[in-house]
């Protein structure tokens, strides 16, 4: 969990700064005599084509800086993390596709302004992500923002707007959806993976009622012995003494004496 931290904190260098810019143009906007916001992005023009860049930079007041800036932060920050090499085409890419669903899909004549559109954009790319990859890790982090920002879900609705009282592009909500769907699946083999466990395999011939298996001391193997056994058998001779002996026959007998014969 340290580590994680650690990554965290590492990662949330270049979002941090990207939400700081948002928040500059926005004090700035409150200090000039022209409203930057008409610069926002306008659905089925040709001049809208510029609010894909510039519509995630404008906000109409400060709840609406606020509430977008934090999960713009953590969504961006955990692509820092996963994504390290892939963050730079991940994140341009999300904002080409949204910006180019929501010119397609909106509703001619409005102007829309917030990055709500990129939040909802890298929140289901992280989501999309987790679940086809499995990565526990991911899944975590996806499930954590899910918990936080539950309400995403209802915000590609129409209906939303009605809901809560405001004027909410509904339409962005969903166009960020569907650019993060899309990018989750394509970039599936990037990033973190499914963790893979193997089984160690049972070697057939490890036999533990082996008494002469190799892998077992010296002292436990069992030695084959032979022995060869030499039969020397034992013969007594017994020599009869003649009851008279001359002096030639006590010599043959000393030379003659015998004890064991083979």
């Amino acid at each position: 969990m340290f580590n994680f931290l650690i990554r965290l904190i590492d990662s949330i260098v270049w979002p941090l700064v990207i939400v700081i810019a948002i928040w500059i143009v926005f004090f700035l906007n409150l200090s000039l005599d022209f409203d930057l916001n008409y610069y926002g992005m306008r659905p089925q023009e040709w001049r809208g084509i510029y609010g894909i860049f510039t519509m995630p930079f404008l906000h109409g007041d400060f709840d609406h800086l606020f509430s977008n800036s934090v999960p713009l932060l953590l969504s961006m920050g955990f692509i820092f993390i996963y994504f390290n090499k892939e963050k730079v085409p991940i994140l341009l890419l999300n904002v080409l596709l949204t910006g180019g669903i929501l010119l397609a899909i909106g509703e001619q004549g409005s102007n829309h302004i917030g990055a709500s559109g990129l939040v909802y954009a890298y929140i289901f790319f992280l989501v999309t992500h987790a679940i086809l990859t499995w990565n526990k890790e991911m899944l975590g982090a996806s499930f954590l923002l899910i918990f936080l920002y539950g309400s995403l879900i209802y915000g590609i609705f129409p209906e939303y707007g009605r809901i809560v009282g405001k004027n909410i592009s509904w339409e962005g909500h969903l166009a960020g959806a569907i650019s993060g769907v899309v990018f989750g699946f394509l970039y599936r083999k990037s990033g973190p993976q499914q963790e893979m466990f193997f089984e160690e395999e049972e070697d057939d011939d490890d036999d533990d009622d082996d008494p002469d298996a190799y892998w077992k001391l010296p002292e436990q193997r069992t030695q084959e012995t032979t022995v060869r056994y030499y039969y020397k058998e034992k013969v007594s001779v017994r020599y009869n003494s003649l009851p008279r002996a001359t002096q030639g026959d006590n010599r043959l007998r000393n030379r003659s004496t015998l004890g064991r014969c083979e």
